[in-house]
């Protein structure tokens, strides 16, 4: 670190003779910077403009870095978004951080991958397409949804593309170079994957509980639920008649708490702990002669709940509730149902005692397993009572007034009735309450793929860094905890899951011979309408018939479609092709529960890798108060919105600022309007080198260049690359802005173009061409940095670069090894020290008025300042480059090395000469303009 001693002597110095007025104006020997790039454009002017640059270069980028980009290619798949609707700021995000991915990479000569997609099926396309009400009604068959929702879909997507497109995104856009998932050719690639996993044993089809949803009428997987936070739920404390212990003439019950009491027509066991120690108590507000079984550990927490003082009578140790039984609360006929030792009970919450409906729950069902029970549900897909249901309860709603309809028939069975706000699941589509409810589906066996998936898991990269532990450790506890995936839609807009079945005993009727044949109508018809619209007797060929051993009267088609995220989940397959592994995937967070896992288990399960090397993950648009954005508050922005008001290139400075660091994006005019404050002074810099360079200054020149300040320059860009690669190899694009932003205002504007002014605008011609040969070099590395995140603007500026015409996308920008250079970099930098003690000291004068003299005390200091000082010692030297970085008229350097001083001495004089009218850089006396000036114009003539 310099140390310096700040002394000031100023003496003043008077001329004999008044300067001469200016007698000429030199502006036009000036070499000032020259260029018809616009500093600013009007929103018409900027809107014609990006739509040039997406018709004749960004349109043929992709094609171009194809044949040009050196391989490994670098392989990003496209998580694809629904077809439903207008674009919002998520899709902004999640598409531009994709392309600054993918344009990084191609900026630094590597070839890229990318295919666009659409997700098409589903019942988010269904409801927008059709009318629900008369879905639900059943007055639209299968095939008038299906071709409502095909239309409303390529509609959708004819829409989104063209906004993916004007957002300038590096793809083809051509029809073969987009994937969608109702093409023949990928229905034809899940039919093919599904049945290798079913003979396979990964896929099956069974009774089970799952959740569903009765507004969809259809099967939900994990990820397509969301949840309510203030849900209200009854809380209820039941008795059960219980036999099986010691009585003493007393009446001994069950305490049983549940908070879904619509559930209790199916009840078909109690489950208990042998490991906890259980209680009898006597009641406050109940007979003595009444003795209630609970956990002891959840006495405590009774009473506070229920205002009940409990007074304990016995204790019993787990083990001695294995004889018991009791009577069903709805139906007495029902005597002797069991009690069940089961591990998933604990004393946190309840009695320590557990309704138990196979039907209606998870852990429920794996004891019905267990235990042999046979499954009773009585509820139907519209989440209504059946007819096998207690006459009182049938043909009515289970979540409308199951609930009320159960504890009325109950009432001197209820002990404490109450309600309880808790996180309830709810349809992520219509926003209603889904149920756990027992039918046949099909589903992936995930026990088998757990563990192989967790391991694979474990060698992927995610990012952003800072959260990469905790996201995997996430992604790991869901995947552990996910204990089946229930692949099959009660629906009509989907592909239809191609099984056949036996008539009568519902036996699954499928062959390899059976799928090949419906790719091949598949490819013939162009769609699977077919499922729904031919018989089977037309659907079916007499040969097929014979192979399958059975008539078409025998048979039955399946009405179940694929869950959307086993389409999603399997587009590894039909777009990476050649067993490929992606190096990105790309979403957000929410994804870690959706399509990164169902991907995951899909490739473990076809072919035992995962489908990504990598994932990176990002958060959810809010507004400036941090609300999720939505029509209902008003707070809505959309991406065109934008792109009008300040450009495409402002709203991907935005993404690139603020889309990576955190998990809430906020999107607010504020932060809009800084984007394309920091973009116009980016503008600036590139006009003004633009200016310099001017067309066609793009020759590579082999001249003595002693200059260390253009050294330093080049030295300073090899860094400048070095550190922007890390930067966006790691993802890090708020990082990449903050990184172009600090360099343009420091190394760029802030030192090489502020000192180099006078040696630009006076020098002689030999310096201007190093000059312009050394702002070529940094013009095109800032273009490289840039081009990822501001690509319109970067192929504006080119235009006015390549007198050629060319575009940015075709050149390759390398830095040369030959530009580190250490020596110059130092010998600057201890020149800026310097500069920064003068400007402390001199305040307002005008610093080329200063004679500077300086002490040095290091031999180190003395030989760098020294190089820039054309080596001389103890004289005023006026035109070297140090006084030229020092910005002063004339450098003295004196060494004092044996002083034994610790500082370095810098003392200021000023003076009041003229200064010359051309370069106001040198003093004048009795000249009309100093020598160097002169020397220039004289050959300029």
């Amino acid at each position: 670190m310099l140390r310096v001693i700040r002394a000031s002597v100023v003496t003043r110095f008077y001329s004999v003779k008044t300067a001469k007025k200016d007698a000429q104006k030199y502006t036009d020997t000036i070499n000032l910077p020259r260029t018809k790039f616009p500093n600013r454009l009007t929103a018409a002017k900027r809107e014609e403009l990006e739509r040039q640059i997406l018709d004749h270069k960004i349109a043929t980028a992709y094609q171009h870095q194809e044949k040009h980009k050196s391989k490994p290619t670098f392989v990003v798949h496209d998580g694809p978004p629904y077809a439903n609707g207008q674009l919002h700021m998520g899709h902004a995000v999640n598409k531009i951080l994709k392309d600054i991915t993918l344009r990084q990479r191609v900026a630094h000569g590597q070839q890229v991958n990318y295919i666009p997609g659409w997700d098409c099926h589903g019942l988010p396309i269904e409801l927008k397409a059709t009318n629900a009400a008369a879905v639900a009604a059943g007055e639209q068959s299968a095939l008038e949804i299906r071709q409502k929702s095909r239309a409303f879909a390529l509609e959708a997507i004819a829409s989104q593309q063209q906004d993916f497109r004007s957002w300038g995104i590096l793809a083809s856009w051509q029809p073969d170079n987009i994937y969608l998932t109702f093409k023949p050719e990928f229905i034809a690639n899940q039919l093919q994957m599904f049945y290798n996993l079913y003979e396979r044993g990964l896929v099956y089809r069974d009774l089970k509980p799952v959740y569903w949803s009765p507004s969809s009428r259809t099967a939900l997987a994990e990820a397509e639920l969301e949840y309510d936070a203030n849900f209200i739920s009854p809380s209820v404390y039941l008795r059960f008649t219980l036999k099986g212990l010691p009585t003493n003439d007393k009446q001994i019950f069950a305490l049983v708490w549940t908070t879904t009491p619509w559930t209790l027509p199916s009840n078909q066991a109690i489950c208990y702990n042998s490991s906890l120690e259980y209680v009898l108590v006597k009641l406050s507000n109940r007979s003595p002669d009444e003795l209630y079984l609970m956990a002891s550990a959840l006495v405590a927490d009774f009473e506070a709940t229920t205002q009940l003082q409990c007074e304990i009578v016995q204790r019993l140790s787990g083990s001695d509730l294995s004889n018991c039984s009791y009577q069903h609360p709805i139906d007495k006929s029902q005597t002797e149902l069991p009690f069940f030792d089961a591990a998933h009970v604990q004393d946190s919450k309840g009695t320590g005692l557990v309704h138990t409906a196979p039907a209606h729950g998870p852990d429920d069902f794996l004891i019905s397993l267990a235990n042999k029970l046979s499954v009773k549900c009585y509820v139907n897909e519209a989440g209504v009572y059946t007819q096998e249901a207690p006459e009182f309860l049938r043909d009515r709603s289970v979540l409308g007034e199951g609930n009320t309809l159960v504890l009325q028939h109950l009432a001197a069975d209820v002990v404490h009735a109450s309600q309880l706000q808790h996180s309830y699941p709810i349809d992520w589509r219509t926003k209603q309450p889904v149920i756990i409810r027992a039918s046949e589906q099909w589903f992936i066996n995930t026990d088998k793929l757990k563990a192989p998936a967790a391991a694979a898991l474990e060698q992927v990269e995610i990012y952003p860094r800072v959260n990469a532990e905790a996201s995997k450790k996430a992604m790991l506890t869901q995947l552990n905890k996910r204990p089946y995936w229930c692949i099959s839609r009660q629906r009509a807009w989907g592909v239809p899951i191609p099984v056949l079945y036996k008539r009568h005993s519902k036996e699954v009727v499928v062959s390899e011979a059976l799928i090949k044949h419906l790719c091949t109508l598949l490819h013939s018809e162009g769609s699977m309408d077919f499922w729904w619209s031919k018989p089977l007797e037309e659907l079916l060929p007499e040969q097929l018939l014979n192979q399958l051993g059975c008539s078409a009267a025998e048979l039955v088609k399946g009405s179940d479609i694929f869950d959307i995220w086993f389409d999603s989940g399997s587009t590894w397959s039909a777009v990476l092709k050649d067993n490929k592994v992606a190096d990105l995937y790309l979403e957000g967070y929410d994804q870690f529960t959706g399509w990164f896992q169902s991907s995951l288990l899909t490739s473990i399960a076809a072919r035992n890798c995962a489908p990504y090397k990598a994932l990176f993950v990002h958060g959810f648009t809010v507004d400036e108060k941090g609300h999720k954005m939505s029509k209902s508050l008003g707070n809505v922005i959309s991406p065109k919105q934008i792109t009008k008001k300040y450009g495409t290139d402002a709203l991907r400075w935005w993404v690139a600022s603020h889309g990576t660091q955190h998990m809430a994006i906020t999107v607010s005019d504020k932060l809009l309007q800084q984007s394309a404050e920091s973009l116009n002074k980016v503008r600036g810099t590139l006009r003004y080198l633009n200016g310099v360079i001017q067309q066609g200054e793009q020759k590579q020149l082999s001249l003595q260049d002693d200059s260390y300040l253009n050294k330093y320059l080049l030295h300073q860009l090899l860094n400048f690359e070095e550190e922007i690669e890390k930067l966006y190899n790691a993802y890090e694009y708020n990082r990449v802005v903050a990184c172009i932003q600090n360099f343009l205002a420091n190394q760029v504007s802030g030192i090489y173009v502020h000192l180099i002014k006078d040696r630009l605008y006076c020098g002689d011609e030999q310096q201007l061409k190093v000059i312009r040969h050394t702002l070529t070099q940094c013009y095109k590395q800032l273009c490289k940095a840039l081009w990822p995140i501001a690509p319109f603007l970067i192929e504006e500026s080119w235009s006015y670069f390549d007198a050629a015409g060319g575009a940015f996308h075709e050149q390759t920008v390398q830095g040369l090894k030959e530009w580190r250079n250490l020596e110059a970099n130092q010998i600057v930098n201890t020149a800026l020290e310097v500069k920064r003690i003068i400007n402390q000291q001199a305040g307002d004068v005008n610093s080329w008025h200063l004679a500077v003299n300086i002490t040095c005390n290091s031999q180190q200091q003395l030989e760098q300042l020294s190089a820039l000082n054309d080596g001389k010692l103890n004289e005023a030297v006026v035109n070297s480059e140090l006084s030229e970085i020092l910005q002063v008229g004339s450098v003295t350097l004196q060494a004092e090395l044996n002083s034994g001083a610790a500082t370095t001495l810098v003392k200021l004089n000023s003076s009041d000469a003229a200064l010359c009218p051309r370069c106001r850089r040198f003093n004048i006396v009795e000249e009309e303009i100093c020598k160097r000036c002169a020397n220039i114009l004289a050959v300029k003539q």
